[in-house]
């Protein structure tokens, strides 16, 4: 199914997650969200009358769906409503435009639509996601229940372990895998090393190994090619980034091509037990979240050295690099290096050559148009780090 995406004003709200993912290729779940599109048309096909999901595959293929709108069968059925030339609201927010809208006709609202909103939200609805995606992944990934004969004698399952799912390729060694609080995804080459501890909802996603002796609390999703280690808890890593030694990650969403360091640890509730604040891109300010439990959330690209502590709620921004020994100030501008009170500018073509590196290793390869792209970021997001100097 060919599927067109465009990019609201409330991207903004979603920062530092801003341009790599936009356009269908944010992660929510096990899948992107244009892949997600096409596994729900396929799956919408054989629960609605096929005439109708024919009718939605064209009215898609001839319009543009907010690259926000995680869609589910409600919003397939909704679609298959509207009429030609006609557009999707909920609210403000438009959820599908057609390429060449009818100026006569009203829009449609579908109120019900789920929408991404904040960078938190990846952690929130983490567990819903796994559990409404068991069918999607099943197929996709061709999985097949937990066989102890087969997938690891050693391991312990506690709970049903029809919720067990592993895809072709992955290993669990001498572990404990608990199902009772929700599914545990296994995706395919991917590993589970010796003496971990694993509670669902949980998703290990293609290549993405858990290292010896981790603890992990669902509900967490682990994106493609991570490297996980230590204590992590209700986290996201949408793929491609490693925190591959001891220390404690909690209520966190780590982007693409991160590093932390050995034995960095995450602040997700504070002391007095209030209400988390987040930095907003949206109004430049501090703004309560609602939540009591809120860790770091982290953009794309970025570090941090050993023994790396973060705040309560803290955000980094795209392409950092912290070191020092203070605990990093809850808001890290895109494109910052330093720590304790020494902060500069990350170099761009510095950037541009430890990124080139990092992707060769994951046998990727950067290239010009990332260049410009990055540097389109790098530039826009100088004003903030004003702030730090």
């Amino acid at each position: 199914m060919q599927c067109t995406f465009f990019s609201d004003k409330h991207w903004n709200q979603l920062y530092p997650f801003t341009f790599p993912h936009q356009k269908g290729h944010m992660r929510w779940g096990a899948f992107t969200l244009e892949q997600l599109w096409k596994e729900i048309a396929s799956n919408a096909s054989s629960l609605i009358e096929q005439e109708n999901a024919q009718y939605v595959q064209q009215i898609v293929a001839h319009g543009a769906v907010n690259d926000r709108w995680v869609p589910d069968i409600a919003a397939w059925t909704t679609l298959s409503k509207l009429k030609s030339g006609q557009s999707l609201t909920c609210g403000e927010v438009v959820l599908f435009q057609p390429l060449e809208p009818d100026g006569r006709m009203d829009s449609m609202e579908f109120s019900e639509a789920h929408l991404i909103a904040r960078p938190t939200d990846f952690f929130i609805d983490c567990g819903k996601t796994l559990k409404s995606q068991a069918s999607l992944i099943q197929t996709h990934w061709k999985t097949e229940s937990w066989n102890a004969a087969l997938h690891g004698t050693h391991t312990t399952v506690i709970g049903d372990t029809a919720q067990v799912f592993m895809a072709p390729g992955s290993r669990v060694i001498a572990s404990t895998l608990n199902t009772e609080g929700g599914p545990i995804f296994i995706g395919p080459n991917a590993e589970i090393q010796e003496g971990s501890h694993i509670r669902g909802p949980f998703l290990l996603d293609e290549k993405s190994v858990i290292k010896m002796g981790s603890r992990v609390y669902g509900p967490t999703a682990i994106g493609p090619h991570c490297r996980i280690g230590g204590e992590v808890s209700n986290s996201v890593l949408l793929g491609y980034s490693n925190k591959g030694h001891d220390g404690f990650l909690g209520n966190s969403v780590i982007g693409h091509w991160c590093n932390l360091g050995a034995d960095s640890n995450t602040s997700n509730l504070k002391n007095n037990y209030s209400d988390v604040r987040l930095w907003d891109a949206a109004s430049s300010s501090m703004q309560p979240t609602g939540l009591q439990f809120c860790g770091l959330i982290m953009g794309d690209h970025s570090k941090c050295a050993i023994n790396t502590m973060f705040n309560t709620g803290t955000i980094v921004g795209n392409g950092c690099v912290l070191v020092g020994h203070s605990i990093v100030p809850k808001h890290v501008p895109s494109f910052s290096w330093g720590g304790d009170e020494s902060w500069s500018e990350h170099q761009f073509e510095r950037f541009v050559e430890t990124a080139t590196m990092v992707l060769e290793r994951r046998h990727h390869t950067w290239k010009d148009e990332d260049t410009k792209r990055w540097l389109f970021e790098f530039q826009n997001s100088s004003f903030l780090r004003k702030e730090l100097k």
